[in-house]
Protein backbone atom coordinates (compact mmCIF):
# COMPACT_ATOMS: atom_id res chain seq x y z
CA UNK A 1 0.00 0.00 0.00
CA UNK A 2 2.81 2.05 0.50
CA UNK A 3 3.11 2.71 -3.55
CA UNK A 4 -0.18 4.61 -3.26
CA UNK A 5 1.33 7.89 -0.98
CA UNK A 6 4.01 7.86 -3.61
CA UNK A 7 3.98 10.98 -6.34
CA UNK A 8 2.69 9.63 -9.39
CA UNK A 9 6.06 9.89 -11.09
CA UNK A 10 7.64 8.30 -8.20
CA UNK A 11 5.09 5.38 -8.47
CA UNK A 12 5.98 4.54 -12.33
CA UNK A 13 9.58 4.86 -11.83
CA UNK A 14 9.45 2.31 -8.75
CA UNK A 15 6.82 -0.08 -11.35
CA UNK A 16 9.29 0.24 -13.98
CA UNK A 17 12.14 -1.26 -11.62
CA UNK A 18 10.30 -3.74 -10.29
CA UNK A 19 8.77 -4.61 -14.27
CA UNK A 20 12.93 -5.02 -15.42
CA UNK A 21 14.02 -7.24 -12.21
CA UNK A 22 10.69 -8.89 -12.58
CA UNK A 23 11.51 -9.29 -16.83
CA UNK A 24 15.11 -10.10 -16.06
CA UNK A 25 14.78 -13.03 -13.27
CA UNK A 26 12.00 -14.34 -15.39
CA UNK A 27 13.61 -14.85 -18.43
CA UNK A 28 16.97 -16.03 -16.66
CA UNK A 29 14.98 -19.04 -14.85
CA UNK A 30 13.24 -19.63 -18.21
CA UNK A 31 16.01 -19.62 -20.30
CA UNK A 32 18.36 -21.73 -17.71
CA UNK A 33 16.31 -25.33 -18.73
CA UNK A 34 15.04 -23.99 -22.36
CA UNK A 35 17.66 -23.27 -25.16
CA UNK A 36 15.93 -21.23 -28.03
CA UNK A 37 15.62 -24.16 -29.84
CA UNK A 38 13.12 -26.20 -27.47
CA UNK A 39 11.33 -22.97 -27.58
CA UNK A 40 10.67 -22.57 -30.74
CA UNK A 41 9.27 -25.95 -31.16
CA UNK A 42 5.87 -24.94 -29.17
CA UNK A 43 6.11 -21.39 -30.88
CA UNK A 44 2.47 -22.01 -32.88
CA UNK A 45 0.67 -23.89 -29.94
CA UNK A 46 2.05 -21.46 -26.87
CA UNK A 47 0.79 -18.33 -29.53
CA UNK A 48 -2.34 -19.78 -29.65
CA UNK A 49 -3.27 -20.56 -25.99
CA UNK A 50 -1.27 -17.01 -25.21
CA UNK A 51 -3.81 -15.18 -27.64
CA UNK A 52 -7.12 -16.88 -25.80
CA UNK A 53 -5.49 -16.84 -22.37
CA UNK A 54 -4.70 -12.90 -22.84
CA UNK A 55 -8.39 -12.19 -24.07
CA UNK A 56 -10.07 -13.84 -21.04
CA UNK A 57 -7.35 -11.86 -18.73
CA UNK A 58 -8.04 -8.61 -20.40
CA UNK A 59 -11.90 -8.76 -20.23
CA UNK A 60 -11.33 -9.22 -16.84
CA UNK A 61 -8.85 -6.44 -15.89
CA UNK A 62 -11.43 -4.22 -18.51
CA UNK A 63 -14.30 -5.27 -16.26
CA UNK A 64 -12.24 -4.55 -12.78
CA UNK A 65 -11.12 -1.39 -13.74
CA UNK A 66 -14.38 -0.36 -15.32
CA UNK A 67 -16.28 -1.06 -11.94
CA UNK A 68 -13.50 0.45 -9.57
CA UNK A 69 -13.17 3.79 -11.96
CA UNK A 70 -17.46 4.23 -11.81
CA UNK A 71 -17.08 3.79 -8.36
CA UNK A 72 -14.52 6.44 -8.00
CA UNK A 73 -16.09 8.85 -10.55
CA UNK A 74 -19.16 8.08 -8.12
CA UNK A 75 -17.38 8.70 -5.09
CA UNK A 76 -16.36 12.09 -6.41
CA UNK A 77 -19.96 13.16 -7.27
CA UNK A 78 -20.60 12.39 -3.78
CA UNK A 79 -17.51 15.21 -2.66
CA UNK A 80 -19.42 17.95 -4.51
CA UNK A 81 -22.43 16.70 -3.46
CA UNK A 82 -21.96 17.10 -0.29
CA UNK A 83 -20.20 20.82 -0.47
CA UNK A 84 -22.90 21.68 -2.70
CA UNK A 85 -25.79 21.23 -0.05
CA UNK A 86 -23.44 22.23 2.94
CA UNK A 87 -23.07 25.75 1.04
CA UNK A 88 -26.90 25.88 0.08
CA UNK A 89 -27.49 25.42 4.17
CA UNK A 90 -24.92 28.28 5.01
CA UNK A 91 -26.87 30.31 2.53
CA UNK A 92 -30.27 29.49 3.25
CA UNK A 93 -29.39 29.96 7.08
CA UNK A 94 -28.97 33.86 6.52
CA UNK A 95 -32.72 33.76 6.29
CA UNK A 96 -33.68 32.83 10.84
CA UNK A 97 -32.97 35.22 13.12
CA UNK A 98 -30.16 36.61 14.46
CA UNK A 99 -29.79 33.74 16.84
CA UNK A 100 -30.64 30.86 15.04
CA UNK A 101 -28.50 32.08 11.90
CA UNK A 102 -25.23 32.32 14.13
CA UNK A 103 -25.53 28.89 15.31
CA UNK A 104 -25.97 27.46 12.30
CA UNK A 105 -23.88 29.40 10.43
CA UNK A 106 -20.96 28.41 12.71
CA UNK A 107 -21.88 24.54 12.69
CA UNK A 108 -22.32 24.06 9.34
CA UNK A 109 -18.47 25.64 8.90
CA UNK A 110 -16.78 23.54 11.69
CA UNK A 111 -18.53 20.74 10.22
CA UNK A 112 -16.72 21.40 6.85
CA UNK A 113 -13.57 22.00 8.77
CA UNK A 114 -13.69 18.86 10.63
CA UNK A 115 -14.43 16.93 7.50
CA UNK A 116 -10.88 18.32 5.94
CA UNK A 117 -8.86 18.20 9.17
CA UNK A 118 -9.90 14.87 10.59
CA UNK A 119 -12.44 12.91 8.06
CA UNK A 120 -10.18 12.99 5.01
CA UNK A 121 -7.36 12.33 6.85
CA UNK A 122 -8.62 8.90 9.04
CA UNK A 123 -9.99 8.04 5.21
CA UNK A 124 -6.94 7.59 4.20
CA UNK A 125 -6.17 4.78 6.68
CA UNK A 126 -10.30 3.48 6.11
CA UNK A 127 -11.46 4.52 9.09
CA UNK A 128 -14.19 7.47 9.95
CA UNK A 129 -13.37 10.59 12.15
CA UNK A 130 -14.29 10.76 15.36
CA UNK A 131 -14.41 14.69 15.34
CA UNK A 132 -16.24 14.86 12.34
CA UNK A 133 -18.86 12.83 14.05
CA UNK A 134 -19.72 15.11 17.12
CA UNK A 135 -20.07 17.92 14.03
CA UNK A 136 -22.13 16.38 12.33
CA UNK A 137 -24.08 15.74 15.22
CA UNK A 138 -24.08 19.56 15.96
CA UNK A 139 -24.86 20.25 12.83
CA UNK A 140 -28.26 18.68 12.89
CA UNK A 141 -28.71 19.36 16.72
CA UNK A 142 -28.77 23.62 15.44
CA UNK A 143 -31.43 23.06 13.06
CA UNK A 144 -33.74 20.38 14.45
CA UNK A 145 -33.61 21.68 17.67
CA UNK A 146 -34.70 25.65 16.52
CA UNK A 147 -38.10 26.53 17.73
CA UNK A 148 -40.52 26.59 14.84
CA UNK A 149 -42.66 29.08 16.54
CA UNK A 150 -39.61 32.11 16.43
CA UNK A 151 -38.87 31.05 12.68
CA UNK A 152 -40.58 33.73 10.18
CA UNK A 153 -39.08 32.16 7.45
CA UNK A 154 -40.51 28.42 7.45
CA UNK A 155 -39.75 27.79 3.78
CA UNK A 156 -36.22 28.80 4.54
CA UNK A 157 -36.14 26.23 7.24
CA UNK A 158 -37.80 23.27 5.32
CA UNK A 159 -35.04 23.92 2.61
CA UNK A 160 -32.70 23.37 5.01
CA UNK A 161 -33.61 20.81 6.61
CA UNK A 162 -34.19 18.95 3.34
CA UNK A 163 -30.31 20.29 2.24
CA UNK A 164 -29.51 18.65 5.39
CA UNK A 165 -30.91 15.13 4.83
CA UNK A 166 -29.08 15.20 1.30
CA UNK A 167 -25.60 16.31 3.54
CA UNK A 168 -26.29 13.00 5.52
CA UNK A 169 -27.10 11.16 2.22
CA UNK A 170 -24.00 12.00 0.76
CA UNK A 171 -21.64 11.98 4.02
CA UNK A 172 -23.21 8.03 4.49
CA UNK A 173 -22.17 7.00 0.68
CA UNK A 174 -19.32 8.56 1.31
CA UNK A 175 -17.99 6.14 4.06
CA UNK A 176 -19.61 3.22 1.17
CA UNK A 177 -17.16 3.55 -1.11
CA UNK A 178 -14.65 4.22 0.97
CA UNK A 179 -15.03 0.75 2.50
CA UNK A 180 -16.33 -1.22 -0.78
CA UNK A 181 -12.87 -2.17 -1.90
CA UNK A 182 -12.43 -5.21 -3.98
CA UNK A 183 -12.92 -8.65 -2.24
CA UNK A 184 -9.75 -10.27 -1.85
CA UNK A 185 -10.79 -13.14 -4.25
CA UNK A 186 -10.94 -11.42 -6.99
CA UNK A 187 -7.27 -10.06 -5.88
CA UNK A 188 -5.94 -12.96 -6.48
CA UNK A 189 -7.30 -14.13 -8.95
CA UNK A 190 -6.06 -10.88 -10.88
CA UNK A 191 -2.40 -11.28 -9.58
CA UNK A 192 -2.12 -15.23 -10.26
CA UNK A 193 -3.35 -14.01 -13.91
CA UNK A 194 -1.04 -11.42 -14.21
CA UNK A 195 1.63 -13.77 -13.31
CA UNK A 196 0.32 -16.62 -16.19
CA UNK A 197 0.43 -13.92 -18.29
CA UNK A 198 4.07 -12.94 -17.58
CA UNK A 199 5.00 -16.28 -17.72
CA UNK A 200 3.72 -17.01 -20.93
CA UNK A 201 5.75 -14.29 -22.49
CA UNK A 202 8.83 -15.75 -21.17
CA UNK A 203 8.21 -19.09 -23.64
CA UNK A 204 8.97 -17.00 -26.88
CA UNK A 205 12.39 -16.88 -27.66
CA UNK A 206 14.12 -14.91 -30.47
CA UNK A 207 17.55 -15.10 -31.89
CA UNK A 208 17.91 -10.80 -31.50
CA UNK A 209 17.92 -11.08 -27.45
CA UNK A 210 17.75 -7.19 -26.65
CA UNK A 211 14.58 -6.55 -28.29
CA UNK A 212 13.13 -9.56 -27.30
CA UNK A 213 14.05 -8.62 -23.55
CA UNK A 214 12.73 -4.72 -24.26
CA UNK A 215 9.41 -6.60 -25.48
CA UNK A 216 8.93 -8.79 -22.28
CA UNK A 217 10.08 -5.61 -19.88
CA UNK A 218 7.35 -3.35 -21.81
CA UNK A 219 4.53 -5.53 -21.75
CA UNK A 220 5.36 -6.55 -17.65
CA UNK A 221 5.07 -3.08 -17.39
CA UNK A 222 1.90 -2.27 -18.90
CA UNK A 223 0.66 -5.45 -16.67
CA UNK A 224 1.94 -3.80 -13.40
CA UNK A 225 0.57 -0.42 -14.30
CA UNK A 226 -2.91 -1.69 -14.96
CA UNK A 227 -2.60 -3.57 -11.37
CA UNK A 228 -1.57 -0.39 -10.28
CA UNK A 229 -4.05 1.53 -11.50
CA UNK A 230 -6.54 -0.54 -9.78
CA UNK A 231 -5.23 -0.15 -6.50
CA UNK A 232 -5.80 3.49 -6.68
CA UNK A 233 -9.37 3.68 -8.07
CA UNK A 234 -10.07 1.12 -5.18
CA UNK A 235 -8.76 3.30 -2.35
CA UNK A 236 -10.48 6.66 -3.84
CA UNK A 237 -9.75 8.67 -0.49
CA UNK A 238 -5.84 7.24 0.06
CA UNK A 239 -2.73 8.16 -1.19
CA UNK A 240 -1.23 10.90 -3.44
CA UNK A 241 -3.74 10.44 -6.03
CA UNK A 242 -6.86 10.10 -4.01
CA UNK A 243 -10.27 12.36 -4.49
CA UNK A 244 -8.98 15.99 -3.10
CA UNK A 245 -10.29 18.40 -0.36
CA UNK A 246 -10.26 21.14 -2.34
CA UNK A 247 -14.02 21.82 -2.76
CA UNK A 248 -14.33 21.93 0.84
CA UNK A 249 -11.42 24.26 1.23
CA UNK A 250 -12.91 26.67 -1.14
CA UNK A 251 -16.29 26.59 0.50
CA UNK A 252 -14.34 26.74 4.10
CA UNK A 253 -13.18 30.16 2.86
CA UNK A 254 -16.32 31.95 2.12
CA UNK A 255 -18.13 30.19 5.04
CA UNK A 256 -14.84 32.35 7.75
CA UNK A 257 -15.32 35.32 5.41
CA UNK A 258 -19.51 35.30 6.09
CA UNK A 259 -18.61 34.62 9.67
CA UNK A 260 -16.04 37.17 9.80
CA UNK A 261 -18.28 40.17 8.89
CA UNK A 262 -20.72 38.90 11.24
CA UNK A 263 -18.68 38.98 13.98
Amino acid sequence: MFILDLPLWAALVIILVMSIILSYLGLKFIHKFYKYEQLSEIHQLSSYIFNAYGLLYAVLIAFVIYINWSEFDEAQRQVYVETNQLSNIFHNAQGFNDTLKTKVLKATAEYTETIMTDDFQAMKKLRRGIKTRDSYDKLWESIISADLSTIKNQKAYEICLSELNQVSEARRLRYLYMENTIPAVIWVIIIIGCVITLAFSYSFGIKRRYPYILFVISFTYVNVLMLYLILVLDYPFSGYNSISIEPYAVILNHFKEVLSAIK
